[in-house]
């Protein structure tokens, strides 16, 4: 029971952490993209192409700030962990 508690926590944070990368990774990705997009669209349609490159450094942006924040809940998880403060049943 407490090995398992011992793991669970570290685990979650883990989870959160890798979804909250990923979802930052894919909106890079998106970002980069509409970026290329604009810089090869014609004069007609750069405008448009323009606001879909700004749409998607918004959501980059918000993926890079969930991010940061999911590090900082998972490094503060491990380091009660760590100290034996969460996780354990005594």
């Amino acid at each position: 029971m407490i090995e398992n508690a011992m793991t669970e926590v570290p685990a979650t944070g883990v989870c959160l952490l890798d979804d909250a990368y990923l979802a930052w990774f894919s909106a890079e990705c998106e970002c980069e993209l509409a970026l290329h997009a604009w810089s090869r669209r014609a004069d007609s349609a750069r405008a448009a192409a323009y606001s879909r490159y700004r749409l998607a450094l918004e959501r980059e942006e918000a993926a890079a700030r969930e991010l940061e924040r999911a590090w900082r809940l998972a490094e503060a998880r491990r380091s009660r962990v760590v100290q034996g403060t969460e996780g354990v049943i005594r």
